[in-house]
């Protein structure tokens, strides 16, 4: 990665924690995770992909790779779909976030009745809910200040 794609990426992981510590259960990483697999650079996604994964499960609250879970969710959905959508439209990202927050909601439930850990539902829920409005959100920011460097990198 060059220089100013490092700084980039810096900088979205550094405004995604922020993002994170006030809007609770909302993941600001995946449209990152998203941009970097729509930008199909292997190099560069997997080297976002483990600083993603290190900094979920660094900061989780669960024992087990929840999040590494669900990105392999979101690695699966993007793949199956990238056949029936172009990757760069805002339907594709709706319905993207759709299916991987009704993924995280499942992944979640599963895992804390298998781990043993209470988790208020109605609470899942909204954050699900809140992630499916975000992370278009986010997406086409995300997506829009990538253009530049894209044509750099």
């Amino acid at each position: 990665m060059r220089f100013i794609n490092f700084a980039w990426w810096t900088i979205y992981i550094i405004i995604a924690i922020i993002l994170q510590k006030f809007v609770h259960g909302v993941d600001f990483l995946l449209p990152g995770l998203i941009v970097a697999l729509q930008e199909r650079k292997i190099v560069q996604f997997l080297i976002v992909i483990v600083s993603f994964i290190l900094i979920q499960e660094g900061t989780g609250t669960m024992p087990f790779g929840n999040i590494f879970l669900w990105y392999f969710v979101v690695i699966i959905f993007f793949y199956a779909w990238q056949w029936f959508f172009e990757v760069e439209s805002f339907i594709f990202i709706l319905l993207l976030s759709i299916a991987l927050s009704i993924s995280h909601y499942l992944i979640i439930s599963i895992l804390s009745d298998i781990q043993d850990i209470y988790i208020n539902s109605r609470e899942l829920q909204d954050e699900c809910v809140y992630q499916v409005f975000i992370t278009p959100l986010m997406w086409h920011l995300a997506n829009y200040l990538r253009k530049g460097i894209r044509r750099a990198a």
